[in-house]
C-alpha cells in the first residue's frame, strides 16, 4: 500500500508540495480551514462588473525557476505573458514617465546599458547605481555575515546612493519585493532576491504578467493535477491537533472530533496558526516562530468610464500608491470602463483607514500623475491582507525555521520557512518542494 501524506493548509505552499508528492505514488490529502484554497493566492469575481479582483498582484519575474516549473506541471503556464525585454515604467514627480529597460545582453553589461541609458537618474546617480549592481555579482560567506545584521537602507548608505537614487529607484523596488520599509528590511535577503533577478540570464529580470486572477493561475490547475493522482482535497477541514505516537506523528485530530491517520504530515500553515496545534515536544523549540511579525497589503481597485493609463504598470515614485496597474490591459478584460488597481505594500500606516479614506487617497495620487484623468470612479473595492507576509527583518530572519523537525516524519513548509529569499510566491514553492525532498528520503 501506498504511504499517506497528509498537508495541512491547501494555500499555496500546501498545494505545490502535493503536486511534488501526487505523481510519486504517494497518497496525498489536503486539508484546508477555509471554504477554498489558495490561502493569500486568490481572486473573487466583483458582484457589481463581474471583474476578477486578486488579492493582491502578484507579479512575477522571469528568473522564478521554481514557479514557472511549478505552473508548467500543472498546466498554467500559458497564462502568464512574460515581457520580451525586462522593463519597468516609473512616474517621477519632476521627470515624468520613465522607462528602466534591460537590454538582452550577458550580464552585468545589461544592468551597465540599461541604467546609463535610462533617463530617470543624473549621470552622478547612474555610476553610483552601477555600483551598486556590481556589488551584487559575488556574495561571499563573510559578505552574507554582514549583510545579515544589515537593513536595506544601512546597506544602501553602505554602497553610496544617494537619497534621489533611493526614492527614485530603490524603495519602490525594494517594498514590491520584501512588503516591507528599507528602514526595516533584512538586506541580505533583498541582495538575494536581486542576484535572482538580476545575475545570470538577461531575461531572468523580465516581469511575468498574469492574463487571469490568481485562483484560476495556481489554484485550478493544481487541484485538478492533485486529484488527477488520486488526491484528496477537503476544505472547512480545521485542524486541531497534530497526533504523536511514540517518536512519530500518527495523523491529525480536525474540529469536530475527526482523526486523519497518515505516515508522514506536511505543515504548510501560518505560523500563529501553526503553533496552535504542534505537539507539546515542539512547542518549545518553535514557539518562537509566533514571533514572527507581519506586515501588510492593501489594494484599492477602481472603475472609471473612461481609459486615462496608456501603461499596463507603472512605479509611482514619491507617492502613497506605489505602483498602479491597469488590470484591462494586463488581463484582457472586457468589462465595463477601466480597471485600475493601485497597491501599497508594508501599508502599517494604511490597512486601518476606511474604503473612503482609502479611496481618496489613491484618487489625489492618481490625479497627480495623470492630469488627464476625468470624473470620480464609478465603483470601487478595496482588499486589505493585515497579515500578507512576515516581515523579513534581521530580526525575524533569524527566526526562521528549516523544513525539517525533530519528529522525523513531520515537515514545515511555507514562504516564512529558511529559504533565504523574501516572502514571494517563489519563496512559497521553493519551500514546499524542499519539504517534499525532505519526506522522499524520510521514507527511502
Amino acid at each position: 500500500m501506498s504511504k499517506h501524506v497528509v498537508i495541512v493548509g491547501g494555500g499555496l505552499s500546501g498545494l505545490a508540495a502535493g503536486v511534488a508528492l501526487a505523481p510519486r505514488g504517494i497518497r496525498v490529502t489536503i486539508l484546508e480551514q477555509k471554504p477554498a484554497l489558495g490561502g493569500r493566492a486568490y481572486s473573487f469575481k466583483d458582484h457589481v462588473t463581474g471583474d476578477t479582483i486578486d488579492n493582491g498582484q502578484h507579479v512575477l519575474i522571469a528568473g522564478y525557476e521554481r514557479t514557472m516549473h511549478f505552473l508548467e506541471t500543472i498546466g498554467t503556464r500559458g497564462m502568464l505573458r512574460v515581457q520580451r525585454t525586462p522593463s519597468l515604467f516609473f512616474h517621477h514627480p519632476q521627470r515624468s514617465f520613465q522607462e528602466f529597460q534591460l537590454p538582452l545582453l550577458p550580464s552585468p553589461f545589461n544592468l551597465l546599458i540599461g541604467i546609463l541609458q535610462c533617463r530617470l537618474f543624473s549621470l552622478a546617480d547612474k555610476f553610483r547605481l552601477i555600483r551598486a549592481g556590481l556589488s551584487l555579482r559575488s556574495l561571499s560567506p563573510s559578505h552574507e555575515e554582514h549583510l545579515a545584521s544589515q537593513t536595506i537602507e544601512q546597506w544602501l548608505k553602505e554602497v553610496g546612493q544617494s537619497n534621489e537614487c533611493v526614492c527614485s529607484f530603490w524603495e519602490p523596488l525594494a517594498v514590491s519585493i520584501m512588503n516591507e520599509r528599507i528602514e526595516k528590511a533584512s538586506a541580505l535577503v533583498f541582495v538575494r532576491a536581486l542576484r535572482k533577478a538580476f545575475v545570470g540570464s538577461s531575461r531572468n529580470a523580465a516581469l511575468a504578467l498574469p492574463s487571469v486572477g490568481l485562483s484560476q493561475l495556481y489554484v485550478d490547475g493544481a487541484k485538478h493535477f492533485i486529484t488527477l493522482y488520486g488526491g484528496v482535497i477537503r476544505c472547512n477541514a480545521d485542524s486541531e491537533e497534530v497526533l504523536v505516537g511514540a517518536s512519530l506523528a500518527t495523523g491529525v485530530k480536525l474540529k469536530g472530533g475527526d482523526e486523519i491517520q497518515a505516515d508522514a504530515i506536511i505543515l504548510a500553515i501560518p505560523p500563529h496558526k501553526l503553533v496552535q496545534i504542534l505537539p507539546d515536544q515542539l512547542k518549545k523549540t518553535l514557539s518562537s516562530i509566533a514571533n514572527l511579525d507581519s506586515s501588510p497589503i492593501v489594494s484599492i481597485h477602481l472603475w472609471f468610464d473612461e481609459e486615462f493609463m496608456g501603461h499596463e504598470f507603472v512605479g509611482l515614485i514619491g507617492k502613497r500608491i506605489q505602483w498602479l496597474f491597469n488590470k484591462r490591459k494586463i488581463n484582457n478584460e472586457r468589462g465595463k470602463g477601466v480597471h485600475v488597481s493601485g497597491v501599497i505594500s508594508g501599508a502599517y500606516g494604511f490597512v486601518d483607514k476606511t474604503k473612503d479614506e482609502l479611496v481618496q487617497i489613491a484618487m489625489d495620487d492618481i490625479r497627480e500623475v495623470y492630469r488627464n484623468l476625468r470624473g470620480e470612479p464609478f465603483h470601487a473595492v478595496v482588499v486589505r491582507e493585515k497579515a500578507a507576509t512576515y516581515s523579513s527583518n534581521p530580526e525575524c530572519e533569524r527566526l526562521r525555521p528549516e523544513n525539517e523537525t525533530s519528529i522525523p516524519n513531520l515537515f514545515l513548509a511555507g514562504d516564512w520557512t529558511a529559504t533565504g529569499y523574501p516572502a514571494t510566491i517563489e519563496s512559497a514553492v521553493m519551500s514546499a518542494e524542499s519539504a517534499s525532498r525532505c519526506l522522499l528520503e524520510y521514507f527511502e
